[in-house]
């Protein structure tokens, strides 16, 4: 608590009350603070992360958050300053959303669509994207599993995604990194390692990180094709989609899913692999369900 206060009264807040934590199993400090002027979230990340990195985030949330209402906005600090460091955390004051995340049904799929579609619409903005878009740093991994050659030949044919089109991206494009304010509108949050980067990385992600349905308990695994074309339908709402960019989304789908294989620890890498073999092979009948209806769908 006490830290808490010492941080706010950077924003001239003392007098506060501290609705609910968040996460409180990381390192990371998150808040919602309740004043009478009204409610905040605060955001504290530990300074072992470079200051870069965070200026990265804050640029962000001010140029899609402030400016264009896409995200939570930032509050700046008696001083002017839109971050602080403070007892070895940076920290930052952003607009608490009221509302809910949102879900993965097809409504919702739809909605993130259209809003992926606005922010790769978005020109003006110059800060790189924190996620890495070489494929070279792959190649080492799992030098010790069976499947190691055909994993090097997956890589082989993933491109240079600097070569394609490079626009603001989120990153992590999924309903859990997006709300639907009480009024309505769709924003997106955690806005981490937004930034200048390749649009097929982010629309790729959901297509096997969230398409694939994966039974962790009995191994079965399902595709979500009524997700994945809701989420297509909003996207190119009024547009064509052809093959050839449908092909580099799921290369993008590819790699983005690789990138994660050593996230979750060694025992989860077998699992991943199974995944990613199953997700690739739903690629073909998903062209072909869109194909079967090119109308957009209105939910």
């Amino acid at each position: 608590m006490e830290r808490i206060k010492a941080v706010l009264a950077h924003w001239n807040i003392s007098d506060f009350l501290i609705v609910e934590r968040f996460h409180e199993q990381t390192e990371r400090i998150l808040c919602h603070i309740r004043t009478m002027e009204g409610d905040y979230f605060l955001r504290g990340i530990p300074c072992e992360k470079e200051e870069a990195t965070v200026r990265g985030n804050v640029q962000a949330h001010e140029f899609l958050g402030n400016r264009r209402h896409m995200a939570p906005a930032v509050f700046s600090t008696a001083d002017g300053c839109n971050y602080v460091a403070d007892g070895g955390y940076w920290f930052y004051l952003m607009e608490y959303i009221a509302g809910k995340n949102l879900e993965e049904i097809q409504e919702d799929e739809y909605s993130l669509g259209k809003l992926a579609a606005k922010l790769h619409g978005i020109q003006g903005y110059d800060c790189p994207s924190g996620l890495k878009q070489d494929k070279s740093q792959f190649y080492g991994w799992f030098s010790e599993k069976p499947f190691k050659e055909e994993f090097d030949r997956i890589l082989e044919e993933l491109p240079d995604f600097t070569l394609y089109e490079q626009c603001l991206i989120h990153t992590d494009l999924g309903p859990h990194n997006a709300m639907r304010r009480d009024s309505g509108e769709v924003v997106l949050i955690d806005l981490d390692d937004a930034g200048i980067g390749s649009k097929y990385l982010d629309l790729g992600w959901a297509f096997i990180m969230q398409f694939v349905d994966f039974d962790h308990q009995t191994g079965v695994m399902r595709y979500r094709f009524d997700l994945a074309l809701a989420f297509l339908n909003g996207y190119y709402e009024g547009r064509t989609l052809f093959q050839k960019e449908y092909d580099l989304i799921w290369q993008g789908a590819v790699f983005t899913h690789i990138s994660y294989m050593q996230t979750y620890g060694p025992d989860a890498v077998d699992s991943l692999w199974s995944i990613l073999k199953y997700g690739m092979d739903q690629k073909e009948k998903l062209w072909e369900k869109w194909c079967g209806t090119r109308q957009p769908k209105i939910f």
